[in-house]
């Protein structure tokens, strides 16, 4: 696969996971505490400010957001060298859970078929999420988080020289 297709399915991932991560929280059922674009404080302090307050990260640019995802979860994920559509579902995974869990069940469940490896990825995903205490409250976001993420996923493998999207992420939460 060419690096031109990665790119644009960075650019396409990355939009998919500003729509489901949204703007600015701050959920006490939620460890990550303050959290906009689905960046936590803890990600803020270490990538961007290390005195940074629940109001910078409520004000956190847009910029700053993409930087993160690119270098925390991205580019330390090796997405550009996964084929395509695995990419994406690998990225949404480390978003959501951790990029640990995401690089474990990666190696876990690859196959050299990109659409097995997905839907491996995307079922034990859900089968994790299923499995927290916390599921009972925010299942009802992340059952069609996972759907989303295979049915998108799965258009990526299927097609992997004709991304679904490929201009770049710029202004607000699209």
């Amino acid at each position: 696969m060419g690096s031109t297709v990665m790119q644009q399915n960075y650019n396409y991932s990355l939009q998919q996971v500003l729509k489901s991560e949204g703007g600015y929280t701050n959920d006490p059922r939620d460890p990550g505490g303050p959290t906009n674009y689905g960046i936590t404080i803890a990600d803020y302090r270490m990538y961007i400010n290390p005195k940074g307050t629940a109001l910078d990260v409520k004000n956190m640019h847009l910029a700053d957001a993409q930087s993160i995802y690119r270098s925390k979860y991205w580019n330390a994920l090796n997405c550009d060298s996964l084929p395509s559509g695995v990419d994406y579902c690998v990225f949404d995974y480390g978003v959501n859970s951790g990029i640990g869990r995401a690089r474990k069940v990666w190696n876990k469940v690859k196959t050299d078929d990109p659409v097995e490896t997905v839907n491996a990825i995307c079922n034990e995903r859900l089968k994790f999420l299923q499995s927290l205490s916390t599921w009972s409250h925010f299942g009802k976001g992340w059952g069609p988080r996972v759907a989303s993420v295979r049915a998108d996923s799965l258009k990526l493998a299927k097609a992997p020289q004709t991304p679904i999207h490929s201009t770049a992420v710029t202004g607000g939460v699209v």
